[in-house]
């Protein structure tokens, strides 16, 4: 994986999602240290501290996707150095999206930066768009909606990051009573994240099902269903990356729903490519309401500082936006 870009000499910190718009503002002239953040915190453990954040995730996606873990650690701590190193940089400058992927990164962030208190000379670019679709010639044009961060949006961030990353999602459902406008797009981030819980009746979540109901409509190529699924998103947050380990888990539980993809190998392959994508019969009952995925396969992933897991997990009713603790009730 790239390293941070360093464009000598000037004191500036550029934080930025992904390489895509770290290469578009360098390519636009910013100048100093441009660091990619990359992690798609929307999946896999998270912990309200940077360190045992990082170590957890790094083994988690290694592990997942097949990725060298070495390399992934090396960058992972290389990003988090630079961002503990923060005090030698004159000036701090956050670049970030409305969507999940993007709110989640911001609230680690400005989290680790409440650690030690620095909101001096730290500015926040809020797009309300996607920062990757735009060119070296216009990314540019958002930097007239910066403002200085000031100590209560560490203090929210902090809070926040904290719910989220808290053992059950109680306190990250809490927050829709709190007063989170100084971060705009934090609550609609959140609201969606909550959909990836599994729901009653059917145990899927949003993009899973409508993964299945994609299927279910005669749509059996991968890539098509990936963008078909995230052209029915408010604010698409999810890479094919994480599409696919959703097909992979639906494929290969202990009732699949879906059929017409090769195991996993040792490697990553272009399997999906291939991939001809059909209900199975189960599926067809889950699609029906007749059955439920969880109660069929039970789960075992992490939500946030949740872990989902067994047969009767944590549940989310979006028509009512309730949570379901196990056992039922709601909270």
């Amino acid at each position: 994986m790239a390293r941070a870009r360093h464009r000598g000499g000037v004191s500036d910190l550029i934080l930025t999602n992904g390489d895509v718009a770290a290469d578009l503002l360098a390519g636009a002239g910013k100048r100093g240290t441009i660091v990619p953040w990359r992690d798609m915190l929307h999946e896999g453990p998270v912990t309200a501290d940077l360190d045992a954040c990082t170590l957890g995730r790094v083994s988690y996606l290694a592990r997942r996707y097949r990725i060298d873990e070495a390399e992934l650690s090396a960058a992972f701590h290389d990003r988090d150095a630079t961002l503990k190193d923060h005090a030698q940089f004159e000036h701090v400058e956050l670049w970030f999206e409305h969507d999940l992927y993007d709110q989640l990164q911001l609230l680690q962030i400005l989290a680790a930066l409440s650690v030690t208190g620095r909101s001096d000379g730290v500015s926040l670019v809020q797009a309300g768009t996607f920062l990757g679709l735009e060119s070296a010639d216009t990314i540019l044009r958002f930097a007239d909606r910066a403002r200085a961060i000031e100590a209560a949006d560490l203090d929210l961030a902090a809070h926040a990051w904290e719910a989220v990353a808290a053992p059950t999602p109680e306190a990250a459902l809490a927050l829709f009573l709190d007063d989170t406008s100084r971060l705009p797009y934090l609550l609609p981030a959140l609201r969606r994240f909550f959909e990836e819980l599994p729901a009653p009746g059917s145990g899927l979540g949003r993009t899973e099902r409508a993964a299945i109901l994609g299927i279910a409509e005669g749509t059996r190529d991968a890539g098509d269903l990936f963008r078909q699924v995230l052209a029915g998103e408010e604010a698409a947050f999810m890479g094919d990356l994480s599409f696919y380990g959703i097909l992979d888990d639906l494929a290969f539980c202990e009732v699949p729903l879906i059929h017409g993809l090769d195991r996993p190998g040792d490697e990553i392959t272009d399997r999906f490519a291939t991939a001809d994508l059909q209900l199975t019969m189960a599926g067809e009952d889950v699609v029906a309401g007749e059955d439920d995925h969880v109660a069929l396969s039970g789960i075992d992933r992490w939500w946030g500082g949740t872990h989902l897991a067994g047969r009767d997990p944590w549940r989310f009713d979006p028509a009512r936006r309730r949570l379901l603790p196990p056992g039922g009730t709601a909270a």
